[in-house]
């Protein structure tokens, strides 16, 4: 952890690697259209599925946000080289988490439409009904049919199916760990990397006041990047969009920027 007051000191040089982490209901799988959009020279990628999620849906608990981060600051320590944590809903969560882990190894991060780390607050009433969507194709569908701007036929089937291998009481689990967040999501953040936040603009979830209010002034100086024409999934929606704020923030990375 830098503190406070003195100069973010990017991690050695070296070919910048992207991690990405997915978020509630989703799997590694959702990050393939980004990273197919990533321009060449393509960075080397890796894509974690979190405990309880995707190709470990069938995982122990306890499931939640400090296992997810341990998991990513794991993933960071099998390559060399500077990495860039890129994370989605929970998974922004997760991955500011892993980057205060691994303060030495992460030179950026982009919060892709984030839950704030201290957790949205909401009462029991309103997030049951997350709470009961484990296995449930219907309910799960009709979520994300609120909460996408764009996505139809095909296209949101993939995303629908992504969500359904998590179990009741992995999803539970799941919904109290993001709508609980962590304390240090109460301060500003100990993060003194570059950061961009991406944001869709008909997010009815991680709304616009919601990032104004709860995100962007966590991360003094970071940059603010708004989707037009997409909801909570804007790299299932827009994925060019999405790749191209990784790669701006990739090329200032690698020239040592902050």
């Amino acid at each position: 952890m830098t503190p406070a007051g003195t100069e973010f000191a990017p991690p050695a040089p070296g070919r910048v690697r992207v991690v990405f982490v997915h978020g509630f209901l989703d799997d590694a799988g959702i990050w393939d259209d980004v990273i197919a959009r990533l321009p060449a020279p393509a960075p080397p990628v890796d894509a974690i599925d979190l405990a309880g999620m995707g190709s470990r849906a069938d995982d122990s608990g306890p499931y939640g946000l400090a296992r997810g981060a341990d998991d990513v600051a794991a993933l960071v320590d099998q390559g060399e080289g500077p990495v860039v944590l890129v994370g989605q809903s929970m998974g922004a969560q997760v991955a500011e988490l892993a980057a205060a882990l691994r303060p030495d190894s992460v030179a950026g991060l982009v919060l892709v439409a984030p839950v704030p780390l201290g957790g949205t607050g909401l009462p029991e009433e309103a997030v049951a009904p997350f709470k009961a969507l484990g296995g449930d194709e219907p309910a799960q569908r009709a979520v994300r049919q609120q909460l996408t701007a764009s996505l139809t036929g095909p296209a949101l089937d993939r995303l629908v199916a992504r969500g359904l291998p998590s179990s009741p009481q992995a999803v539970a689990a799941f919904v109290d760990a993001w709508n609980t967040g962590d304390r240090r999501g109460d301060a500003p953040t100990a993060f003194a990397g570059p950061v961009v936040i991406v944001s869709g603009e008909a997010d009815g979830f991680c709304t616009a006041e919601m990032i104004e209010g709860a995100i962007v002034p966590r991360f003094p100086g970071a940059e603010h990047v708004v989707v037009a024409g997409t909801g909570h999934w804007p790299h299932a929606e827009q994925p060019e969009a999405v790749a191209a704020a990784i790669s701006a923030l990739l090329t200032r990375v690698a020239a040592g920027g902050s």
